[in-house]
């Protein structure tokens, strides 16, 4: 009874600070809310009627109407994006009709009219796609020897066929044969029209089946049989039937034979077995390798390979595996796993001597500091960790974070601004490839507003970036001033790296849902840093970064079972994600650490990462398998405690959101 009060007050001290700080956002200066188009009294407002014009003059061009397109852009004299419209139409063109020789001096003319690689470099492949599609294979080719053009493997060897430059299997065309995937109608016709006439290398035959096995894929292996002999058909044969039940080949004695066949079925199908049991692969493998020659490199892959695969798994041999033989001077991560098994065991002594196994240069890292500063200080050599945590506890960081808790001190959280020269600020602002980021930005193309940012910040010298960084911001381009001045030698200018934008929807969400504002502007900046209309590769969208079946699923917990609503729009993904994160809050009790982790890798795989004791948090946090999941809790963490000092003037200390982590559940 006595814990479960405790955990009420609590619960109710959270709930108490959420409003409080959610009180606080109603003073932030309007000046560091979300993005607002400019207003007709600023400097800008003479561009308002003209950024209007490039809209209809897209919107015209998308509807076919090309007189009113051509009138509007010819109404945009001196504006910073005609050239823009240009570029839209060719595109458009290009892409759905037959271009010609023509064409080819239309994209001369328009590189050397705009002098804009990027645009030129886009035309220049969307017109190699058509003339490929339309089969003209001279042009194709003779447009593919530019600077700017795509590799394009397919069609380049449609042309060379098409052409007559295909007597046979040249560099090229061997690099698609042996590659085990599935090539288009047109390409796999020639590749086997070759291979019917000019039979692969030995060589090749045995790249495409190392390939085609390693990667698990037998189907493309199947074909070759018939070029190996009938020992080593018989071989291979065995080797793709062994897919399903590897251990019983690799135990079966068929393998005794020191050959390189052997060699290379047994480190393929070692590896293959330790998906499904990982130990007895291992012990396998232990107990055959003396028997073959193997190369030095394939020996340290397999063995790696497995005691990696147990590392991941949090399986308690994983660090005497790691260990049990010498790492590549050039291999990290191995070296760092070792760190980390040793640290999931506690194993202090260990964690401590591995950590002095890395290069010098990573040992000073911070992470690896405070880790070093932690055996110390569980070894009983208390003088010389809070050495360590002292020179960490100087730093804005996670880890500065952890270390000022272990020694009760205040966080080194201020704000130091960056003061570029107003001159080189002048100058900037005057820079044609900004002033179109800036306004690519407010006509809503902002696909384009990073891509010409990010392309002029390439190669700059330290200064110029601090002073963009601060002209961004200036400009209302967020998400650029973040990426900026992150880049920049200034990590300390909080107002630029960590804004407080869309504060009246987090607000809103924050008193909703009883989360801590500052979390919700951690996760928000880790996620997305502020990209509205942001989309990951693997789908998520928006702000807080959410895939469309968790947005559903949300949707469906509030009561609306048929959502089919805009991701990208602030309010609706600020209202789900904060939602969300409520929910995975209260599936693990309240614990932010987890529900952190939940929020990036979901709910099941942390369920799966809980051990069966209890942990210290710090240590579970550096010992999750995901290298993603791993930094992003870091991050947010980190960024939560920033956006409360920018929010209160103070930051709650991480020890008290770093809760011990619990066992799992009937463990």
């Amino acid at each position: 009874m006595k814990c479960e009060h405790k955990r009420q007050a609590a619960r109710l001290a959270g709930v108490l600070n959420v409003a409080l700080v959610s009180m606080a956002l109603s003073s932030i200066p309007a000046t560091l809310s979300a993005n607002v188009v400019p207003s007709d009294t600023d400097a800008y407002a003479h561009l308002v009627d003209e950024r209007d014009r490039f809209r209809q003059a897209l919107d015209a061009l998308s509807a076919g109407k090309l007189k009113k397109f051509e009138a509007l852009r010819s109404s945009l004299q001196g504006y910073p994006l005609q050239e823009y419209l240009e570029f839209a139409r060719l595109q458009r063109m290009w892409s759905t009709g037959k271009p010609g020789s023509d064409d080819i001096a239309l994209l001369n003319e328009f590189e050397k009219r705009t002098a804009d690689a990027s645009l030129t470099r886009r035309l220049t492949r969307t017109l190699q796609k058509r003339f490929a599609d339309t089969g003209q294979w001279r042009t194709f080719l003779a447009l593919g020897k530019s600077r700017l053009a795509a590799g394009m493997p397919c069609e380049t060897l449609q042309a060379h066929s098409a052409v007559g430059l295909l007597d046979g299997f040249d560099e090229a065309s061997i690099a698609m044969w042996v590659k085990p995937v599935r090539h288009r109608t047109a390409c796999q016709s020639i590749l086997s029209n070759l291979e019917s006439r000019h039979t692969p290398t030995v060589p090749a035959i045995w790249e495409r089946i190392f390939q085609s096995m390693e990667q698990n894929k037998p189907e493309f292996v199947t074909p070759m049989l018939g070029y190996l002999a009938s020992r080593d058909r018989k071989l291979v044969k065995r080797w793709i039937d062994a897919g399903k039940a590897p251990q019983q080949f690799l135990t079966s004695g068929a393998l005794d034979e020191n050959t390189v066949l052997n060699r290379r079925i047994v480190a393929d199908l070692v590896v293959d077995w330790s998906r499904e049991d990982t130990q007895a692969a291992m012990k396998h493998w232990l107990r055959v390798r003396d028997r073959y020659s193997f190369y030095e490199d394939r020996y340290y892959d397999t063995h790696r390979a497995l005691a990696m695969r147990a590392a991941y798994r949090r399986m308690p041999e994983a660090h005497g595996w790691l260990n049990e033989f010498t790492a590549r001077a050039d291999d990290l991560e191995l070296k760092e796993w070792r760190i980390r098994t040793a640290l999931w065991a506690e194993d202090w002594e260990s964690v401590h001597r591995s950590i002095a196994d890395l290069p010098l240069q990573e040992q000073v890292e911070d992470h690896w500091a405070y880790w070093e500063a932690r055996a110390l200080e569980k070894l009983g050599r208390l003088e010389e960790a809070n050495g360590i945590y002292s020179e960490l506890a100087g730093l804005q960081s996670y880890y500065g974070f952890l270390a000022a808790d272990r020694l009760q001190l205040e966080y080194s959280i201020y704000d130091q601004p960056i003061a570029p020269d107003p001159d080189l600020m002048a100058t900037l602002s005057d820079t044609p490839e900004l002033i179109r980021s800036r306004e690519f930005h407010y006509v809503e193309l902002t696909n384009e507003s990073r891509r010409e940012w990010n392309n002029w910040l390439k190669g700059r010298q330290a200064d110029e970036i601090s002073a963009a960084a601060v002209l961004a911001s200036e400009w209302g381009l967020h998400d650029r001033a973040i990426y900026t001045a992150g880049i920049s030698e200034h990590k300390r200018a909080i107002s630029l790296r960590f804004p407080v934008l869309y504060r009246t929807e987090v607000a809103k969400a924050s008193a909703q849902n009883s989360i801590e504002p500052a979390w919700i502007f951690g996760v928000m900046r880790r996620e997305s840093a502020y990209i509205r209309d942001i989309r990951s590769r693997a789908g998520a969208v928006g702000l807080m970064q959410l895939m469309p079946r968790t947005a559903k699923y949300v949707a469906k917990l509030q009561g609306n079972k048929n959502w089919r609503g805009d991701l990208t729009d602030s309010a609706t993904n600020i209202d789900f994600g904060t939602y969300y994160l409520r929910h995975v809050m209260n599936r693990f009790d309240d614990h932010q650490v987890l529900a952190t982790a939940s929020y990036n890798a979901g709910p099941h795989r942390v369920d799966k990462w809980l051990r069966n004791d209890m942990v210290d948090a710090d240590v579970w946090i550096d010992s999750i398998p995901y290298t993603e999941t791993r930094r992003y809790v870091r991050a947010v963490m980190a960024y939560s405690a920033i956006y409360e000092y920018n929010l209160t003037g103070q930051a709650q200390r991480l020890s008290t959101k770093l809760r011990p982590i619990p066992a799992a559940s009937g463990a």
